[in-house]
Order: structure tokens, then C-alpha cells, then sequence
């Protein structure tokens, strides 16, 4: 019987170790591969040459094809990061990770209510600083800064 007992703690214990290496070394690596996580802003640096045996090539024109993306927070009635900088042609995505609902209000862009776990994408075309806030809850503000 202590046997059985035994071999079920170990198993136990076997899951939550392999379960918590998935949870945070893997969700982790994410950034690694040009991603972003909630708290941090991603502009990748085009300067750097692939590591191949060819030479690296000179271009003058940014790549077109790189997708720039920042992620903003809504947790305990506060967006996260603000202000936010970003670039041109950036797509920011905040995602309700309240128990409440948060509807972002600005002059330039609005989303619908967002309930926990859903989110909402609005690509910078234009410099500029564009302030918001929750519909909902007005004394929620954030501002994200464009630049070139």
C-alpha cells in the first residue's frame, strides 16, 4: 500500500515539473523567435545578418514584409505599458486580462466590450500621440506615441 502511495506522489510530482517547464521555459522562448509577451515592446533589428554561410545584403529600404506588433495589458484596471512607443505600421493588441469588461475609447480608434481573454488590434499608420481610455471605467487612461 505505501508502494502505491509513493508511486503516486512521484507521478504527481512528475506532472507539475513537466507542466511548469511548458508553462514558463516554453512560453519563455516566445520572445527568442520575434514574438512578444505582455509586458515588453518588439522591434526587430534588421542589422543583424542571418546566420548563414552567405554574405548579408545591404538594403537601404526597410523590409516591407516585417510585421511590427506591441501588446498592452488591461489587469487590475490599468493598462500596461503607458505611455507606449512604437513605430509606423505597428499593431498593438490589448488584451483583457481582468475579471471585468474594458471597452477602449479614443478619437482615432474604439473597440468593442472586451470580456477576460479577448483582445483588440489597431495598427499605427500616422506619427503622432493618441491617447485612450475605458469606456467603461473613464478613469483608466493610456497613450501610445508613434514615431517614425
Amino acid at each position: 500500500m505505501n508502494k502505491i502511495i509513493l508511486i503516486s506522489v512521484i507521478v504527481i510530482i512528475l506532472i507539475v515539473l513537466i507542466g511548469g517547464y511548458f508553462i514558463f521555459y516554453k512560453g519563455n522562448q516566445s520572445s527568442l523567435y520575434g514574438t512578444t509577451n505582455n509586458n515588453t515592446n518588439y522591434t526587430p533589428d534588421t542589422s543583424i545578418a542571418p546566420n548563414t554561410n552567405t554574405p548579408a545584403t545591404t538594403n537601404s529600404q526597410p523590409d516591407q514584409s516585417i510585421n511590427l506588433s506591441a501588446l498592452v495589458t488591461i489587469k487590475n484596471f490599468a493598462f500596461d505599458p503607458t505611455p507606449l512607443n512604437i513605430k509606423v505600421g505597428t499593431t498593438v493588441t490589448w488584451t483583457n486580462n481582468d475579471t471585468m469588461p474594458h471597452q477602449i475609447k479614443s478619437n482615432s480608434f474604439n473597440s468593442a466590450v472586451l470580456s477576460n481573454g479577448q483582445n483588440f488590434s489597431f495598427t499605427f499608420s500616422t506619427t503622432g500621440q493618441y491617447s485612450y481610455s475605458c469606456a467603461i471605467h473613464p478613469s483608466m487612461h493610456g497613450q501610445i506615441i508613434v514615431s517614425q
